[in-house]
């Protein structure tokens, strides 16, 4: 994956406590090359405020239509990375914590979705990057968003020991649940011929492109299918690795010709 760096801190404060962009950026590094990323670029924001004060928002409502305006001009880092939005040679941003991104929920929300319109991802290293979990750290403080991702934790860390998925079902998955509890995952036939293709294809010599046109999915979701260790019966988490509950839909033997390709 081609993504972009994006260390950020808001104040000295955050710096002093060990949080620098020096710090932030060897992070970055460390997982970009643990997962294989190709880094075409750097941007920082030192020292800008990510509260809600300081990016300036103003809402007004006319002929319908609810518009809303907010100031980033002193963040000459994020208007870097914004003004190569519709560029097709990155797929994604990445930073350290979500509220180094932005404290401002409104503003976070606003550009995920502006990512995502252009096919990109915005990914927390060090951060859940649980949709739920994302969208709650604009609006919480620090102490409730450290209580939350505790309980989060703990949720995630019970599934892994019972060999389930820790966080949302993987592609080709779907969660069977009881009494609105998960209790296990089970194959769903329409995806699992997608994966099953991409392994046998990968594992023939075929190119991803051809894989990609012929299954309708994007590349980068290919390659999150291909480097996968859950569709051969393992489940992850923080670093951790076990064998899953769930039933694979490709062998070990397979996984392993074709991891990378």
């Amino acid at each position: 994956m081609r993504v972009r760096h994006y260390p950020r801190v808001s104040s000295k404060e955050q710096s002093n406590k060990g949080d620098s962009v020096e710090f932030q950026q060897k992070k970055l590094n460390q997982d970009s090359e643990l997962r294989n990323d190709i880094v075409v670029g750097v941007h920082t924001d030192a020292g800008k405020s990510a509260s809600i004060s300081d990016d300036k928002m103003k809402v007004w409502h006319k002929d319908g239509f609810v518009h809303a305006v907010i100031d980033i001009r002193k963040r000459k880092g994020m208007n870097d990375i914004l003004d190569l939005i519709k560029e097709d040679s990155w797929d994604a941003l990445k930073i350290t914590k979500w509220d180094r991104f932005s404290r401002n929920n409104i503003f976070s929300l606003i550009m995920f979705k502006y990512f995502k319109d252009n096919n990109k991802k915005i990914i927390a290293v060090d951060d859940s990057n649980d949709s739920l979990v994302r969208d709650f750290m604009g609006a919480l403080g620090e102490k409730e968003i450290d209580k939350l991702k505790g309980r989060i934790r703990d949720v995630r860390l019970m599934r892994f020991e019972k060999g389930l998925f820790p966080a949302r079902s993987p592609y080709g998955y779907r969660p069977i649940k009881s009494d609105k509890r998960i209790i296990g995952f089970k194959i769903y036939q329409k995806e699992a011929k997608v994966v099953l293709d991409c392994f046998k294809s990968a594992e023939n010599g075929e190119s991803y492109l051809t894989i990609c046109k012929r299954n309708n999915i994007k590349p980068q979701q290919y390659y999150n299918i291909i480097k996968n260790k859950v569709y051969c019966g393992y489940v992850t988490f923080e670093g951790k690795e076990k064998k899953g509950s769930h039933q694979p839909i490709i062998s070990e033997e397979l996984f392993n010709k074709t991891y990378g390709k």
